[in-house]
């Protein structure tokens, strides 16, 4: 699911985009498809699971092509990613986190960006704007979240019942974004969301 969901995405973020293979189990199957790819390549982007062996797959078998480091952010609902430069022309990759909704977030803040740069936008972020929050929420103490939320008739943000769910992605028409630093949100104070449907709204 995750890459018929990026493929989508990066054609919507203007780039063509072929969606090339599942995971395969051995590390010569992964690498020749990656190596496959470097001929045509701008930018690789790989998602896979960080709770299983999948990850160490990728990790081992770029790091053999190029230099690569492996990250967590301080992100909510998020897990280990890769990034770095790989095969003879240092082609840009990323591997993503193989949950759903942490795929979806990662792709939104650091692989949009990615591609809007590499086509020569200078706007390359969402457009965000502080509303009022209808609901009192709370989030996780330490790490930045993004909440799937949609703004009423009102202009206020409501955030959805059930982030955990995959329809939480495609219901939102907008991210409430809360820093590392924010407990709790009471309702009426204003919050910060980034816009990602407009069409919605």
């Amino acid at each position: 699911s995750n890459s018929w969901f990026l493929t989508t995405f990066v054609r919507e973020a203007g780039a063509h985009a072929f969606r090339v293979h599942t995971i395969p189990e051995t590390s010569e199957q992964l690498q020749m498809i990656i190596e496959d790819q470097l001929v045509r390549a701008d930018l690789i982007v790989i998602s896979g699971e960080s709770g299983d062996e999948s990850f160490d797959l990728i990790t081992s078998v770029i790091s053999k092509l190029g230099e690569i480091k492996v990250v967590i952010p301080n992100l909510a609902e998020s897990g280990k990613h890769n990034y770095g430069l790989i095969g003879p022309e240092k082609t840009p990759v990323v591997t993503l986190p193989g949950d759903p909704v942490g795929n979806y977030l990662s792709a939104e803040i650091f692989i949009r960006p990615m591609i809007l740069k590499m086509s020569g936008k200078t706007d390359i972020y969402r457009t965000t704007k502080k509303v009022k929050l209808s609901k009192t929420i709370t989030s996780t103490s330490g790490k930045s979240r993004y909440l799937r939320a949609v703004i009423n008739s009102d202009d206020q943000a409501v955030a959805l019942e059930d982030q955990n769910s995959l329809t939480s992605i495609s219901s939102s028409t907008c991210l409430i974004s809360l820093n590392e630093k924010v407990e709790k949100v009471s309702a009426g104070e204003l919050v910060e969301v980034v816009i990602i449907n407009s069409d919605k709204l």
